[in-house]
């Protein structure tokens, strides 16, 4: 491939604790391009119709895009890609920070893992090597102290990882599958998903160069977007993300009918209100909540 992928995914079995590596045949990779598309294809080969999301022959998949590491902006994102326990089909999360980036330096495009531990484990995957690895010390940990823990059993603090906390592990239907510290893929019961597994975490660490293609068209593309976000129509709302996060959001969202009322059942303007609406957004909440800014 020119550019975009390592070319390389990995395929893990934890009932059998086996690890296979295969390659990502490029037409696969042109036809299904991102996290979720890739994730999509490979899910509906793989797994059976009627799958338990919590059974052995469900598949978890961690899967990044072209742009991933590419210093591309926008770029950093993986998906995070299952059936859904909640709703009983498709589902995809995707979470930022530096775990997508991570996973291709360690030598894969995207890990789909089938089967359960018979106990908690946890997979590390360094430059293009991946094993399965005993996790029960790290069973009941949050996310910040199983990275923290990750970090030592390795020898390698600076490694990704995505990680469950005590909520994935039991099952909770609202767990997310958490990476460095505060980035959540949380959509759609993914980390109860992981916790089904006994997968506590995969981490990575990897030193290989990510190919792109033509890097000097993506610094002129980078260079074209900060010029749209620094002036034009575009400025007042990056300005407002800057300052106030997606949380400068919420209120037009809520009125807009963008947000759910009433679990979708009501009418932003009819049932919430303009009043009621701009007390819970983020230029109403900061003077009173906000410790200091983070990005």
């Amino acid at each position: 491939m020119k550019g975009g992928y390592l070319g390389k995914m990995l395929f893990v079995d934890l009932s059998s604790g086996s690890v296979e590596e295969r390659e990502l045949p490029e037409d696969l990779a042109r036809n299904f391009i991102g996290g979720y598309g890739l994730g999509a294809r490979i899910l509906y080969e793989i797994m059976p119709k009627g799958a338990d999301p919590f059974g052995p022959e469900s598949v978890l998949g961690f899967v990044t895009g072209p742009l991933t590491g590419s210093g591309a902006y926008f770029g950093s994102r993986y998906t995070v890609v299952s059936k859904s326990p909640v709703y009983g089909g498709w589902n995809d999360a995707n979470s930022g920070g530096f775990f997508g980036r991570e996973l291709k330096r360690a030598g894969y495009d995207a890990v789909f893992v089938s089967g359960v531990a018979e106990r908690p484990v946890y997979l590390w995957i360094k430059d293009g090597k991946a094993e399965i690895r005993d996790a029960s010390a790290l069973w009941g940990l949050d996310a910040k102290e199983t990275l923290a823990a990750l970090g030592k059993a390795t020898g390698e603090p600076g490694l990704r990882a995505a990680v469950i906390g005590p909520a994935g592990e039991k099952r909770s239907l609202m767990a997310a599958i958490m990476n460095d510290a505060f980035r959540a893929a949380a959509r759609g019961g993914t980390g109860a998903v992981m916790g089904a597994k006994k997968l506590k975490a995969v981490a990575v660490c990897g030193s290989l160069e990510i190919p792109v293609a033509n890097a000097a068209r993506v610094r002129e593309i980078n260079q074209e977007i900060r010029d749209r976000m620094a002036r034009g129509p575009a400025a007042a709302t990056v300005a407002a993300l800057s300052e106030h996060g997606t949380g400068s959001t919420t209120t037009p969202s809520a009125l807009s009918g963008d947000s759910p009322v009433k679990n979708w059942a009501g009418v932003g303007l009819v049932d919430f209100g303009e009043e009621a609406a701009t007390r819970i957004g983020s230029p109403a909440m900061d003077p009173k909540y906000k410790v200091r800014r983070f990005a």
